[in-house]
């Protein structure tokens, strides 16, 4: 497997787009969503630091935000990258930033089920996934917060 650092604009994807499901409060403040940020990235870092045996810190994070709803295609699509990037380190599966991704994933799922297909797999239980074509067209890393907004909102 492979992994890369993602950019400080996929972790705003993420970030805004847990402020604006619920799965944080509204009310964490501009602070919190810098410390929420940075815990992202520091989880995504420490990922590639394991698979690639090296020791690099995590730059600072830097909060962007947007009153405009991202597009849930999209967001769907930036926490499935972010979790494939994150989850080479043995600490993975029992982070904040696991169960956070997991969160924003299932709210994603839960408000637009026809994005989803639920199967049934022989390594555990169901699994949603998408076989939307707009995912599979969507890019796979988001370099700034403006990427995951839609067209007609900017």
């Amino acid at each position: 497997m492979s992994a890369w650092t993602v950019e400080n604009g996929h972790i705003d994807v993420l970030v805004n787009a847990m402020v604006q499901l619920g799965i944080v409060p509204k009310d964490l403040g501009v602070d919190g969503f810098r410390t929420l940020g940075q815990k992202l990235w520091d989880e995504n870092h420490a990922s590639v630091n394991h698979l690639y045996d090296e020791d690099t810190s995590t730059p600072r994070y830097r909060l962007h935000t947007t009153e405009a709803d991202l597009d849930p295609i999209l967001t769907l699509r930036a926490a499935d990258c972010y979790t494939y990037q994150s989850c080479e380190h043995p600490g993975w599966k029992n982070s904040e930033a696991h169960a956070l991704t997991r969160r924003l994933r299932e709210a994603i799922l839960d408000s637009r089920p026809e994005f989803a297909e639920v199967v049934r797999t022989s390594i555990g239980p169901l699994h949603r996934y998408t076989t939307l074509s707009a995912y599979q067209r969507a890019p796979w890393g988001f370099d700034s917060l403006d990427q995951a907004v839609p067209t007609k909102s900017r």
